[in-house]
């Protein structure tokens, strides 16, 4: 047994002789005075003496015992039931993995997710720390997990706990956030399996703290395989959930551009997504962004249904070359870190284009790059340069195209045909246009290569469209791809005035499924067909782009029509999107900026979205030419910022010296819906656990330090005063009060 107050004791127990003291002193005032009716008296007291000193004591040690269950009720003993045992002797290890990703931060009120779980941990402690055993505590965050290696332990492991940890841990606690990621229980089991064995001498007992949302616990076989073995090992497992219900929750998860960022001075469309993860609709949901410093209109996505998403899209201008930001918000709710998404990007003056044109008088080459770039003011940010196929061979130079157009080439040696592979795997976009200098044979055998190369179909031979005068159908009709977006609606189209007299057929072998057409013509064949290859695209036109004559005849007059500008630039935009795409990244990534040896000095400054934070000076690694910049520490959401210091006498670098990335929470940790009780259950049929709301842990978990016996002694005190009454009663000389019959 052990006391809460035990100082107490010091000064109640003495109190307990206080009745006998009084007992003494009341037999010192009697007075013997001799009186011949006493004999009868005392003839009597003999006969009944042993009686009424067995009452006296009776009293007496009652008014003792009354005593003695105030002095303890004070002191609040604490016993451990018989079923503790089943803790065993020796120390008690408390093994507490913590949840906190971002869920948590679910606010209600004046508290959150995870001030209820310090509040749990620091009671659970607080009642061990009575226990007459030795407890020692182990703290496991999930965000921690994942970066423990085998046989590694976390921060806080196997630590005593006493008054002094305590209090270190409060003091931890009261600046203790949860972490932007979407650490789950799986890592923090894996983690926790993965400590060192309990020793011979130890029970382990583990608590697993958290919000026990459903989006974590998705993949229910693992999980229940994993707290199975956990719960092997350990000689308790008791679930401690934060949250008793789901709040409804919006998040902006999505901010990008629709097909890579543009060149200064080039609208670029952005789409900005919303998703409703809570169970009623969201009315009159407004973004807010944020360009730089500039505010711009608010966006209006109107009802976004339960468990739907809603998204729209807006313009962007970027007049200056360099680093640019996008920030889009919501109004405040349940979870705050899902509310802003940041974008962040080098914009460039100018997209650099090669343009391989092999045909005859070059008529290609004149018409796109007359399409991408039509004047000195170049309006469409691109910057095409025409050479002929030998140029493939300095594959060094390839890397600072955004996008490759083969004009009418008939052939590429192997090496030139092994370049254009690579570079289109590193992300690179192919166009490939067709025309009369088109060898088939090498097309099906080195690019097409049985679905293995470049090219998305094998060819025929060039075949005419038939022209029925009857039809009044368009020669070209367009899908919903990407690429032509932007001539949905059209009313009065300039594609019905696109003639083709001429195009490619396939081969009958081509499967549908192996690359789909995004045009075709009005007999059904093909006219434009793409093709992924590693991390690029390529498409291929299956007509020739100028509209002038050939020895077989005019191939179309597409080149000539007032949309072909405008599908040139589009196509442009699809294939650089992934060259110029964006650092895509969440909370905890490691932060990578690349840039030439030549241009840069071999330190940077990191300054972070924080303020409050000190810049940090790092040192580039030197690799083929490049210097790499990354960030040694955990990074949050919001625009990171590299300084890099350009060499000098260096001036076309030195305007942009800086590089910006931004950094965003994951996706879906604020779906806050929860686990039920049942649902628990159900997912952990078999597995021995007890399940506590953290709100009750002070009163589920005495269990841990034993069973306060203040309140039985108190009804137990209640008890002896009422018997004490009745003895007294029973042992007075008082005579019994006449009735008024008895007088008369």
């Amino acid at each position: 047994m052990t006391y809460l107050f035990p100082t107490l004791l010091t000064f109640g127990l003495p109190l307990l002789a206080l009745p006998v003291l009084i007992h003494l002193i009341n037999l010192r005032r009697r007075q013997r005075v001799e009186w011949a009716a006493m004999d009868f008296l005392l003839e009597s007291q003999k006969r009944n003496k042993k009686w009424v000193v067995l009452r006296q004591l009776l009293l007496l040690l009652l008014r003792t015992a009354a005593i003695a269950l105030v002095v303890g009720m004070l002191a609040s003993p604490v016993i451990r039931p018989a079923w503790a045992k089943i803790f065993g002797a020796g120390m008690k290890h408390h093994v507490l993995l913590l949840d906190d990703s971002y869920s948590m931060t679910d606010q209600w009120g004046e508290t959150s997710a995870f001030e209820e779980a310090k509040k749990a941990i620091e009671r659970l402690l607080s009642q061990s720390n009575a226990a007459d055993s030795e407890q020692v505590v182990t703290i496991l965050r999930f965000s921690e997990a994942e970066r423990l290696s085998v046989g590694s332990t976390p921060e806080i492991y196997q630590q005593k706990l006493n008054a002094k940890l305590l209090e270190s841990l409060q003091e931890d606690f009261a600046v203790s956030h949860p972490n932007e990621s979407n650490a789950g229980p799986v890592d923090a089991l894996e983690a926790a399996l993965r400590m060192p064995e309990t020793a011979a001498d130890e029970t382990r007992i583990a608590y697993l703290v958290s919000d026990f949302r459903k989006q974590q616990w998705q993949e229910e076989t693992q999980l229940s395989q994993l707290v199975q073995r956990y719960r092997a090992q350990v000689s308790h497992l008791r679930l401690i959930q934060c949250v008793g219900e789901t709040r409804d929750n919006l998040a902006v998860t999505r901010l990008e551009p629709e097909s890579g960022i543009r060149a200064t001075g080039v609208e670029t469309w952005y789409v900005v997504e919303v998703a409703n993860y809570g169970d009623t609709p969201a009315n009159e949901v407004t973004v807010t962004v944020q360009a730089d410093r500039d505010k711009l209109p608010a966006i209006q996505l109107g009802t976004i249904e339960a468990g739907e998403d809603a998204s729209q899209r807006f313009r962007v201008t970027y007049e200056t070359a360099g680093p640019h930001q996008l920030t889009a918000s919501l109004e405040p709710d349940a979870v705050a870190l899902d509310n802003v998404r940041y974008f962040a990007a080098q914009v460039p003056k100018t997209i650099p284009l090669l343009l391989i044109d092999s045909s005859p008088r070059g008529d290609d080459g004149y018409f796109l790059e007359t399409a991408l770039s039509p004047g000195e003011k170049n309006l469409a940010g691109w910057s095409p340069q025409i050479e002929r196929a030998s140029f493939l061979r300095q594959h060094d130079q390839l890397d600072q195209f955004a996008a490759i157009f083969l004009l009418d080439v008939p052939k590429l040696d192997q090496t030139e045909v092994d370049v254009l592979e690579a570079y289109v795997e590193r992300g690179g976009g192919l166009g490939i246009f067709l025309g009369e200098q088109t060898r088939r044979q090498f097309y099906n055998e080195s690019l097409y290569r049985d679905g293995e190369g470049l090219l998305p179909a094998p060819l025929d031979i060039p075949t005419q469209l038939l022209r029925d005068s009857d039809s009044a159908t368009a020669d070209v009709e367009v899908s919903d791809h990407p690429l032509f977006s932007i001539f949905s609606g059209q009313r009065n189209s300039f594609l019905k005035l696109v003639r083709v007299e001429f195009y490619f057929a396939l081969l009958p072998e081509w499967q549908p499924e192996a690359a789909q057409p995004l045009a075709k013509l009005r007999n059904g064949a093909p006219l434009i067909m793409e093709k992924g290859f590693g991390e690029g695209r390529v498409v291929m036109q299956l007509c020739k782009l100028s509209p002038k004559s050939t020895d077989l005849g005019v191939w179309s007059n597409w080149g000539l029509n007032p949309m072909f500008p405008i599908y040139a630039n589009e196509l442009a935009g699809y294939l650089t999107a992934a060259k110029r795409q964006y650092h895509l990244l969440t909370s905890g990534d490691v932060l990578e900026v690349v840039v030439p040896e030549s241009d840069y000095q071999g330190e940077a400054e990191i300054i972070a979205p924080d303020s409050a934070v000190k810049p940090t000076v790092i040192i580039g690694e030197a690799n083929e030419q490049n210097l790499t910049f990354k960030s040694t520490k955990p990074t949050t959401s919001g625009v990171w910022r590299f300084d890099l210091q350009p060499i000098e006498n260096r001036e076309d670098v030195a305007a942009t010296p800086t590089r910006v990335i931004a950094v965003n929470v994951p996706r879906g940790e604020g779906d806050l819906h929860t686990l039920q009780r049942g649902d628990l259950a159900e997912l952990l049929d078999g597995i021995d656990y007890e399940f506590l709301l953290a709100s009750s842990v002070a009163e589920g978990n005495q269990k841990l330090a034993g069973y306060p016996l203040r309140d039985l002694l108190f009804w137990g005190l209640l008890a002896t005063l009422a018997i004490e009454q009745l003895v007294a009663v029973a042992a007075s000389y008082h005579g019994r009060v006449a009735t008024r019959r008895a007088i008369a």
